[in-house]
């Protein structure tokens, strides 16, 4: 399953503003440039910029040029789901909290289709801002057969999704749920606010062409870290 070519450039683009490299008002690059950069048509730098600008990160003025919106920290929640996409355009660093092998009945996020007794990987990590301030927490559990040397990588930087592409796991299926929880202790602790308070929990289930479970993730997002859209765009697939 190909990535259409603006679809790869505006994801560049989107990564470098999610993590900071090009700040609230920092000039993007013209419809010339995008072409003279990647060989593109007019058309495909055009389509890049519109989409930016549609999502609300950037914004075009005549004679003035486009540059990246004020507030520009939001997530398409698609990116999320595509597996085309490595990354999901979070912005900031990784910490690993713990990374083990266990029985999938013992593991923090549920599993479908697996025995209790299936070994699984589970990473637990968090995602901090520029600022340094936790803003998500993510769980992911992996099947132990699907990415039975997973744990050999470089667990802050590694993306499941990049992962599975790089080891020929190929994704037939996502799906996600939003569940709005109050916080328990331990999460609390990683986020550094008060146990209790109400937050948005996404839930990320991922399988193969076979039917098998290839992923399950949760993440636990800081209230008012950051602002999720989806948007859908008619020939984006």
């Amino acid at each position: 399953m190909s990535t259409p070519l603006y679809v790869k450039i505006r994801s560049g683009l989107e990564a470098r503003i999610h993590s900071g490299e090009l700040p609230p008002g920092a000039r993007i690059p013209t419809e010339a440039e995008i072409q003279a950069e990647h060989g593109v048509s007019r058309s495909v730098a055009q389509r890049v910029l519109n989409d930016l600008a549609q999502s609300g990160l950037v914004v075009r003025r005549k004679r003035l040029g486009t540059h990246v919106a004020e507030g520009a920290r939001q997530v398409n929640l698609l990116r999320s789901l595509d597996p085309r996409l490595e990354t999901a355009g979070i912005p900031g660093t990784m910490v690993v909290i713990s990374a083990e092998v266990m029985p999938a009945g013992k593991a923090e996020v549920h599993l479908p289709g697996l025995s209790d007794d299936t070994p699984v990987t589970q990473l637990v990590r968090v995602r901090h801002d520029l600022d340094d301030s936790p803003i998500v927490i993510e769980v992911v559990a992996v099947p132990f057969s699907t990415a039975p040397h997973l744990m050999d990588e470089d667990l802050q930087d590694v993306s499941i999704r990049a992962y599975f592409a790089q080891h020929g796991v190929p994704i037939a299926r996502s799906r996600m749920y939003f569940d709005p929880i109050l916080l328990s202790q331990p999460h609390a602790g990683l986020l550094e606010i008060e146990p209790g308070i109400a937050v948005l929990r996404r839930r990320r289930l991922m399988w193969q062409p076979n039917g098998d479970i290839a992923e399950s993730a949760a993440y636990y997002l800081r209230p008012d870290s950051l602002e999720f859209y989806v948007e859908y765009s008619e020939d984006s697939h």
